[in-house]
């Protein structure tokens, strides 16, 4: 049995480097990606694969920190925060992300992703 605690984990620092290949070799062929504020789902690994390719940045590095992890059967749930360095620097996000998985790897994943304003006093 896979030690899914510890996928997510890996799955997570893939996103941060972005290391897409290790992200895509982690979802299943019928993946369905959405991001909480959108409508329209982004539907199979072609199309997730383009996504990620757009949001990929060379100048600026993700840092996630994992605040909790819980993974019950089928289906798993991460939060955390994630700071950037580079051209981003400053920039603060928490998030939750929604895992539904299958064999072993991800067929669903819905991301909240918040911006911290720090201005409002929400650091």
């Amino acid at each position: 049995m896979k030690d899914f605690k510890k996928f997510l984990r890996e799955f997570n620092d893939a996103w941060a480097k972005p290391d897409i290949e290790s992200i895509l070799a982690g979802v299943t062929d019928d993946i369905r990606f959405r991001m909480a504020n959108s409508e329209t789902p982004i539907e199979g690994k072609a199309a997730f694969a383009d996504w990620l390719k757009s949001m990929d940045s060379c100048e600026s590095q993700a840092h996630i920190t994992i605040e909790r992890l819980i993974v019950d059967g089928d289906y798993a749930a991460l939060n955390g925060d994630i700071t950037f360095s580079g051209r981003d620097a400053g920039k603060h996000y928490v998030f939750c992300d929604i895992y539904t998985l299958r064999g072993d790897r991800i067929s669903e994943l819905t991301a909240y992703c918040l911006s911290v304003d720090e201005s409002a006093g929400m650091s």
